[in-house]
């Protein structure tokens, strides 16, 4: 009988240890228990810190990586919340920068040639890179052979394209090496009085800086000195031929007029021949400024209008400018910007992302 009762006893000694163990095996004793208990809890905590850790160490990455990129996108013109919003300053759209007189120089050594007929001596452009060559018809008319030396000897005779003798223009033809690179042609309507060009003196030779003195509708270009080279370019602070020099006359040739009949006397040239915008100067407000087209609004989203590339001496405005309306005229290139330009009026102007009110004198 005592056994019975020794053996329930035992059997309610063995619930009550696996109730308070919480489902522990009994056969453990109660510390080993606890110190398993306190192993788990360690543990689980030290997976919540190692989590922690790596979500801090993802979000510091991030901000790093958003530093980084909006530092980038800033030497672009743009930032990184115009990026995420699927916006773009103007600034990120290609526009002219004004050159170097060395680059400048550089460049037009690279297209300009010397042209030899019956004794006299002038220059050309190099206006495809297949060689065909814009130079003077006075240069070389009635002349019984005509040669073309291109900078480091090489060259050879030349053979006529072409002449139109109204507009003082002919074209060669030779047989280019690879190192010809053919001439940016600029609108040369868009000259204003006071603007810088070069010219040079001879060809190969160094630029002589020089001032537009009179632009006018007709066929011919002043310059302040004059040009006197026939043949020679006359090239705009982007490095683009905006005229040719007619010779002793001291006048330069409108590249505008000499271009019509330049394209008949290619004869079927595989070469290209564009006529690339250059920025305007627009004098009542001291700034270059080139047209933000439909397309460029729509891709950049941004507004149409006359964006300001460089500013020349003014204190209102800022490279980056975009001009949209004088006086709630539209301005949607340099020439309605000028017609609306008058004393008091009042210029909407987008910039950085938002618009402001200007009032000129």
């Amino acid at each position: 009988m005592q056994k019975n009762n020794d053996e329930l006893i035992k059997a309610a000694e063995d619930i009550r240890k696996e109730e308070s163990y919480g489902g522990y095996q009994y056969k453990h004793n109660y510390d080993e228990y606890k110190k398993e208990l306190i192993e788990k809890q360690v543990k689980k905590q030290g997976r919540w810190l190692n989590v922690l850790i790596f979500v801090g160490f993802a979000v510091l990455l991030t901000a790093l990586a958003i530093l980084i990129t909006d530092t980038v996108l800033k030497t672009k013109g743009s930032s990184f919340a115009e990026f995420i919003s699927g916006r773009s300053a103007a600034a990120a759209i290609h526009h002219k920068s004004e050159l170097s007189e060395k680059a400048i120089a550089d460049l037009s050594s690279r297209y300009t040639v010397t042209v030899e007929a019956d004794g006299k001596t002038g220059a050309g452009i190099f206006i495809t890179e297949d060689g065909y060559i814009a130079t003077c018809y006075s240069l070389i008319k009635d002349a019984s052979s005509v040669s073309v030396t291109v900078k480091g000897g090489s060259g050879g005779t030349a053979v006529l394209s072409g002449f139109d003798e109204s507009c003082d223009t002919a074209v060669l033809k030779i047989q280019p090496s690879s190192s010809v690179s053919a001439a940016e042609i600029g609108y040369s309507r868009t000259l204003e009085a006071g603007q810088d060009v070069y010219c040079i003196t001879s060809p190969f030779s160094s630029l002589v800086k020089m001032s537009v003195k009179v632009s006018d509708d007709g066929m011919y270009i002043s310059t302040e000195p004059g040009c006197d080279v026939s043949g020679s370019p006359l090239i705009n602070s982007y490095g683009q031929v905006v005229g040719i020099c007619s010779g002793s006359s001291g006048q330069v040739l409108h590249m505008d007029s000499m271009m019509p009949s330049i394209k008949k006397m290619l004869n079927g040239s595989s070469a290209s021949l564009t006529v690339s915008e250059a920025p305007v100067y627009i004098n009542r407000l001291e700034v270059y400024v080139e047209s933000v087209t439909a397309k460029q609004a729509e891709i950049y989203k941004i507004p149409v209008g006359c964006f300001i590339t460089s500013v020349h001496s003014s204190d209102l405005f800022k490279k980056g400018d975009i001009i949209v309306e004088v006086n709630n005229k539209p301005t949607t290139d340099p020439d309605s910007l000028s017609s609306a330009l008058c004393d008091g009026a009042v210029i909407h102007l987008y910039r950085n992302n938002s618009y402001m009110e200007l009032t000129i004198d």
